[in-house]
């Protein structure tokens, strides 16, 4: 399934001219991603928020997985990012003395394809503007902790859709070993299903250990605005990255 979303994306996305199989080179990476998060979700009994700064990862945040496949053929690029987490934030209760504590767990699966072409293409500088699609699947659940007689309450809103989305990408040798990457994509525009607004951004410095591996440290920031039904739901996640590459 999975596959076959990619393939789609990568079929709407920015179009490409054929190349041959064994002109592209090919990159992966595999990274961990240690996002604080702040949630604002607009329930029936009012508007919600809940935070968890990075020094409640480890507690908040349940499981994750981030990958990214890159393939170039000259100042050509084609990049597949699959990201998940689960996470959970928590804060006193905006809704007096009804409630005692606000619990609001997010599950989310982002699958993202982008066709990007380099503008700049130099012995030390790659610039890349492109465009591309993010399929996300998302589940947010909000608990209210009841206190004395007031029973707990619980709502969910939940759903999959498609964003449309521009990116640039920036890459940059310092040197034999240390490169800087910067990242950044806006998408959504509450066109059809999709978010009323998305963004993302990453900048981070790159040391290549060998021929085969490199190591990627830098900072991760993702926000999606979108309405569930009735419901108004505002996530941002932010974080430090590190990751390892194979590269080009």
């Amino acid at each position: 399934m999975l596959i076959k979303r990619v393939l789609l994306l990568l079929a709407i996305a920015f179009p490409t001219p054929a190349f041959s199989q064994n002109d592209w080179d090919v990159m992966t990476t595999f990274y961990a991603w240690f996002p604080g998060a702040s949630t604002t979700v607009e329930i029936p009994l009012g508007e919600i928020e809940a935070d968890a700064d990075f020094g409640d990862i480890v507690d908040s945040l349940d499981m994750a997985f981030f990958g990214a496949i890159d393939a170039r053929n000259g100042r050509w690029s084609l990049t597949a990012d699959l990201l998940f987490a689960d996470l959970e934030t928590e804060d006193a209760s905006p809704l007096g003395g009804m409630f005692s504590l606000v619990k609001v767990e997010s599950r989310v699966t982002m699958l993202s394809a982008y066709t990007s072409y380099a503008v700049i293409d130099g012995p030390n500088t790659r610039f890349e503007l492109g465009s591309g699609a993010r399929y996300t699947d998302a589940a947010i659940e909000t608990r209210l902790v009841g206190l004395s007689d007031t029973p707990s309450a619980s709502y969910t809103d939940d759903g999959g859709w498609v964003d449309l989305v521009i990116a640039a990408r920036l890459h940059r040798n310092y040197g034999p070993k240390l490169y800087g990457v910067a990242f950044g994509e806006v998408g959504g525009f509450g066109i059809g299903d999709s978010a009323d607004l998305t963004w993302q951004a990453f900048g981070g410095v790159g040391y290549r250990i060998n021929d085969r591996w490199s190591v990627l440290g830098g900072y991760r920031e993702l926000s999606i605005e979108r309405e569930f039904g009735p419901t108004d739901v505002d996530a941002k996640l932010s974080g430090p990255v590190l990751g390892l590459q194979t590269p080009f």
